[in-house]
């Protein structure tokens, strides 16, 4: 992922952080996912987004 922003243009440092956070939401959404409803047809995608959104918050509240 850090090899894929970089060679986009994307500045190091923010392309590792952007990496990092992308698996960090990628974790969190599978585990809500696998330990979810298994009626629940929203899928992992959704868990995924839903977790990168509040990860984005958590940061932006950083300052």
């Amino acid at each position: 992922m850090t090899a894929a922003l970089i060679a986009r243009g994307v500045p190091d440092p923010t392309a590792h952080l952007a990496a990092e956070l992308g698996v960090l939401a990628f974790k969190r959404g599978y585990a809500q996912w696998s330990e979810g409803d298994r009626d629940d047809a929203r899928g992992l995608a959704y868990h995924a987004l839903a977790a990168l959104q509040d990860l984005r918050a958590a940061t932006a509240s950083l300052g």
